[in-house]
C-alpha cells in the first residue's frame, strides 16, 4: 500500500507559487526605488574656526538631477563663497545607479552652535547639521597674518565729517610668496555710496623685515544720512601654502614641480590662480591644493553730521571750491548776431565730479543764451579726491550798446574751516558792435503818438533846419544849369543810345554763330546734375527710418526713386507706389501717417526692410501718369 504525500504548510513555503514570486520581486523594487529618491547632506567637518571655510555636499539620485537645491536659508548664518555640481555612476551587479553631487563652500558669519537648516531639492529636504564655530587660536591667526593681510584708512581722522561729503577709503593687500590665489572684495557700508577710483596699484613693500606685494585700492564713500557710518571690514578669500609643521619635507618633486617653481611666474598668485588645477577649484597648479583663508580688515565707524539749517541753497560741503572763467584770459569782442563762446570750469577738492550742480545762469537782456552738455570728472591723489565740471556758453546779441553781464556767485560749505562760504565770478561790461550785413537785428517799431499830440503837431508850422535850406538853394542851382544847358544833353543822351543799340545788335550776332558749339558743350540737364546716388540715399533711408522719421523718410525714398528714374523721377508716393513690385503697402502707410491728425507714430523698419536692397521695378510697367501737382516732399530741400 503506498503511502499518501504529506502535504504539509511547510512544503508549500518552500515552493511558493510563481505569481506570489513576482510579487514579493515588485514589492523589493519599488522599496529600493523609495530609498534612491532620499536626499541626504553631509559636512567634511563639524567644528570649524572663525574665518575657516568648510565644505556643504548634497547628494541626491539621478530622478532629482534637473533639480536644484534651494541654498536660500543658508545666507543668514553663513556666506557661499562657491558653487560646484558634479554627476557620479556606478554599475553593480548589472544595474546602473546615477547620483548628483552638490558641493557649497561655507564660511560662518559668527562664533557659536550654528544650525545648517534643511535644504529642499524638489518635493525632498534634506535633514539639518548641526556645525560648531569657534574663534581661531591666536597663534593660527598669526601665521596666517604673517603671509597675508589687509589694510585700511579713511583720512578722516579728527575731521568732522557731513553727510554727501567724500571719504576717501584705501585699501591694500599685502601678501608674499605663499599666496595662490585670492579676491579681495570691496567696502560694502548702508546708507552710503562706494565708488572706486582708477586702477591697481601695485608695488613691494617691508613689514616687520618681511617683503611683500601690495596691491592697493581707492575708494570714495558718500554717506547718504547723518549719524553713525559703520564701514564694515574689507574681506580677503584666498588659498595659501603654509610651511610644514616641524620643517617636514614634502618629499622629492617631480620634474614639472622643479620646472614651475623655477619659472618667471613661480611666485605671481594672480598666474597661479588663474591655471588649470588638475579639475578641482583653486589650489596651486601641481597637486598641493592650499589651505583655503578669509583675511579681514578692522571695522571703522565714522559721526555723520548733518546738513547745517543756515544752508538753504546747494549743499556743496568740500575743502576748496574754486570757478574760472574763459573771458578772464581773452576778453571778446561782442557783434550782433555773432555767437560768442565762454567756458565756465568748477573745481573742487573733496568732492566728485558728478555732485558739482549746475550753475544758474540768466541771459543778458538783448542777448540769447545757449549751454551745452557739461562735462564732469573725477580723480584722486591717494588721500583727497578733486572733481571738475566745466559747461560751455554760447551768447548772441540781438542789439548792439551795452552788454552786461551779471556775476556768478557760487555757495559752498568749508569742510576745513567748518563754516559756510562763496566763490564769485566777476560781472563783465562789453560794447555790441554792429554785425555785418545782414545779421542786425531789427530795431522795434517807434510808439504811435497819441491823437491829441499828432493834432497840435499839425496846427503848427513845423520849422526848417539849416541843412534842409541848404539843400533847397543847391537843387535850385541845378535845375537852372540844367535849362542851360540842355541841347547839348539831349545830343549825348542821343550819342548813348545809339551805343546801347549797337552793343546789343553785336551780342545777338556773337550769338547766334557760337549757338552749335555751345550745343556741343552744354551742361546736363538740372535733374542731370541733381541726380542723388543710390548707396548715399539708402543709406539716408536707413538712418531716417531707423529714427522713425516719417517727413524725412518720404524725402529719402524720393531721391532714392530719382536715383533710379533720374530722367523720369516720380513726384509723389501714389506715383512711385504705381512703378513698384512690391512695397506698395508701406508706401501708402508712410503716406497715411503724414496727412493723419494728431501726431501718429510711425514705425520706419518696414520701410526700410522692404528697400534696403533698393527699389525694384515692375516686370511689366504700366503706363504712369503723375497727377501734375508739384510734389509735397521734393527730392531737394
Amino acid at each position: 500500500m503506498k503511502s499518501r504525500p504529506n502535504n504539509t504548510p511547510k512544503q508549500h513555503l518552500q515552493n511558493p507559487p510563481w505569481w506570489l514570486s513576482s510579487v514579493l520581486v515588485l514589492l523589493l523594487t519599488c522599496t529600493a526605488g523609495m530609498s534612491e529618491a532620499t536626499v541626504r547632506a553631509t559636512l567634511d567637518h563639524d567644528t570649524v574656526y572663525m574665518g575657516d571655510t568648510f565644505t556643504l555636499t548634497i547628494e541626491s539620485d539621478s530622478r532629482q538631477s534637473d533639480q536644484q537645491p534651494n541654498l536660500s536659508p543658508l545666507g543668514k548664518d553663513f556666506e557661499m563663497l562657491g558653487t560646484s555640481t558634479s554627476t557620479q555612476v556606478s554599475i553593480f551587479n548589472g544595474q546602473r545607479s546615477d547620483k548628483t553631487l552638490w558641493q557649497v563652500q561655507l564660511q560662518a558669519r559668527h562664533t557659536g552652535h550654528l544650525r545648517i537648516p534643511a535644504i529642499t531639492i524638489g518635493s525632498q529636504q534634506t535633514a539639518p547639521l548641526e556645525l560648531k564655530v569657534t574663534k581661531a587660536p591666536q597663534q593660527a591667526t598669526a601665521a596666517i597674518r604673517q603671509h597675508v593681510f589687509v589694510e585700511v584708512e579713511t583720512h578722516s581722522a579728527g575731521k568732522q565729517i557731513y553727510v554727501q561729503q567724500q571719504i576717501p577709503y584705501t585699501v591694500r593687500l599685502y601678501y608674499d610668496e605663499h599666496l595662490q590665489q585670492g579676491n579681495l572684495g570691496a567696502p560694502e557700508p548702508k546708507d552710503a555710496v562706494v565708488e572706486q577710483l582708477g586702477a591697481d596699484k601695485r608695488y613691494s613693500a617691508f613689514r616687520n623685515g618681511h617683503q611683500y606685494n601690495v596691491i592697493e585700492r581707492h575708494y570714495v564713500i558718500s554717506p547718504e544720512k547723518s549719524g553713525s557710518l559703520q564701514i564694515p571690514p574689507t574681506i580677503f578669500h584666498g588659498r595659501i601654502t603654509l610651511p610644514q609643521q616641524g620643517g617636514a619635507s614634502r618629499g622629492p618633486e617631480s620634474l614639472m614641480d622643479q620646472l614651475f617653481n623655477n619659472g618667471p611666474f613661480a611666485h605671481d598668485p594672480f598666474f597661479r590662480g588663474n591655471m588649470p588645477q588638475n579639475g578641482s577649484f583653486g589650489g596651486s597648479l601641481f597637486g598641493n591644493p592650499g589651505k583655503p583663508i578669509t583675511v579681514r580688515s578692522r571695522a571703522i565707524n565714522i559721526n555723520i553730521k548733518p546738513r547745517p539749517l543756515a544752508v538753504t541753497s546747494n549743499w556743496l560741503p568740500a575743502e576748496t571750491v574754486t570757478l574760472a572763467d574763459s573771458w578772464t584770459k581773452n576778453p571778446p569782442q561782442f557783434k550782433v548776431g555773432e555767437p560768442v563762446s565762454r567756458t565756465i570750469t568748477i573745481r573742487t577738492q573733496g568732492l566728485a565730479g558728478s555732485q558739482i550742480p549746475d550753475l544758474p545762469i540768466a541771459a543778458p537782456a538783448n542777448t540769447r543764451l545757449y549751454p551745452d552738455t557739461p562735462t564732469q570728472k573725477s580723480r584722486t591723489d591717494g588721500e583727497t579726491i578733486y572733481g571738475t565740471r566745466q559747461q560751455t556758453l554760447s551768447y548772441i546779441s540781438n542789439a548792439r550798446g551795452t552788454l552786461n553781464v551779471p556775476a556768478i556767485t557760487l555757495k559752498w560749505w568749508d569742510t576745513r574751516h567748518n563754516r559756510a562760504a562763496s566763490t564769485t565770478l566777476p560781472a563783465w561790461q562789453f560794447k555790441v558792435r554792429p554785425g555785418a550785413a545782414g545779421t542786425a537785428a531789427i530795431p522795434p517799431p517807434a510808439a504811435r503818438p497819441h491823437p491829441a499830440v499828432q493834432q497840435s503837431t499839425a496846427s503848427k508850422p513845423i520849422p526848417v533846419s539849416k541843412p534842409a535850406q541848404a539843400n533847397k538853394a543847391l537843387g535850385a542851382t541845378m535845375a537852372k544849369r540844367l535849362r542851360a544847358n540842355w541841347p547839348w544833353l539831349l545830343t549825348a543822351s542821343g550819342l548813348l543810345l545809339v551805343l546801347v543799340l549797337l552793343l546789343i545788335f553785336v551780342a545777338r550776332r556773337a550769338k547766334r554763330r557760337n549757338i552749335p558749339d555751345a550745343a556741343k558743350q552744354a551742361p546736363p540737364p538740372a535733374h542731370h546734375r541733381d541726380r542723388p546716388d543710390q548707396k548715399s540715399a539708402l543709406q539716408t533711408l536707413q538712418k531716417v527710418c531707423a529714427a522713425n522719421d516719417q517727413h524725412a523718410a518720404a524725402r529719402a525714398v524720393l531721391n532714392l526713386a530719382h536715383a533710379h528714374w533720374p530722367d523720369d523721377p516720380p513726384c509723389n508716393l501714389d506715383a512711385l507706389a504705381m512703378r513698384l513690385e512690391k512695397g506698395q503697402m508701406q508706401l501708402r502707410e508712410l503716406d497715411h501717417s503724414l496727412y493723419a491728425a494728431g501726431d501718429r507714430k510711425w514705425n520706419g523698419a518696414a520701410l526700410w526692410n522692404e528697400f534696403k536692397h533698393g527699389l525694384q521695378e515692375k516686370k511689366t510697367p504700366e503706363h504712369h501718369q503723375d497727377n501734375g501737382l508739384n510734389p509735397l516732399y521734393p527730392q531737394h530741400t
